[in-house]
């Protein structure tokens, strides 16, 4: 029984070590953006594909990756590997991986870029943007739609944020008027013959009312800030097409 246990284990960590492998040589090139194997992508495809996520690495500044392959004996688990394998190979990356042979894809978000593309954001670009895409087999437009995805949820300013933002100026802006409009309502019109003495002007009042203040703040740079590459952090999201 021992035997049988310490082969069984032997063979678990020999297929463990051969995923880790496998997913290592297949992302050896660090400057290409898309890998395919078993001829899931044309030529062109391919070709095409490398220039969309060019474009948009460009335009992010991060890294953006995807591999594309075929196989059923691969389990949802290693997929999840293998998208981590290939957003490390940047300090900055989103990485998508699919496996046609399981109907199953993932995105992966690897440092600064897993702060904005949380598991959460992750899921849903792959439910709203990816999953349609791949139950056509349309590679090219799910790499588009990839990248659709990550630009809509890592832009600085989205349409949410703006209607929060109107909403509350609107808000704000009722609130001053009515506090205005409340406060000189009912203030007491001043008496002007308190000013008024024998048929001169008097000044009863000897001090400087100031309806506003201001204050100022400076801040002080502690001087310890510096670059560096991109944190350690992942977030992923996926599932079956």
């Amino acid at each position: 029984m021992i035997k049988i246990f310490k082969k069984i284990s032997a063979f678990i960590c020999a297929g463990a070590l051969a995923c880790t492998a496998l997913a290592f040589s297949a992302f050896a090139d660090s400057t290409q953006r898309v890998y395919v194997e078993n001829n899931v992508l044309t030529e062109s495809e391919k070709s095409e594909c490398e220039k969309v996520l060019q474009e948009a690495a460009d335009d992010k500044g991060f890294e953006f990756r995807a591999y594309f392959f075929k196989d059923s004996s691969v389990n949802d688990s290693t997929v999840r590997s293998y998208a981590r394998s290939l957003s490390n190979k940047s300090a900055n990356c989103v990485a998508m991986v699919v496996n046609y042979g399981t109907n199953y894809a993932i995105v992966d978000a690897h440092g600064d870029c897993s702060e904005k593309l949380t598991s959460d954001k992750c899921s849903k670009i792959f439910d709203k943007y990816l999953k349609s895409e791949l139950k056509d087999k349309d590679n090219i437009g799910a790499v588009k739609a990839f990248v659709k995805g990550v630009k809509r949820y890592t832009a600085f300013i989205t349409l949410g944020m703006i209607l929060i933002g109107l909403i509350g100026f609107v808000i704000f802006f009722m609130i001053m008027y009515f506090s205005v409009k409340a406060k000189y309502k009912f203030h007491e019109k001043p008496n002007t013959n308190n000013y008024l003495e024998g048929g001169a002007l008097e000044y009863s009042v000897m001090e400087d009312i100031f309806i506003r203040e201001h204050t100022s703040r400076t801040t002080i740079s502690s001087g310890s800030h510096g670059g560096g590459g991109g944190g350690g952090g992942h977030s992923s999201g996926g599932g079956h097409f």
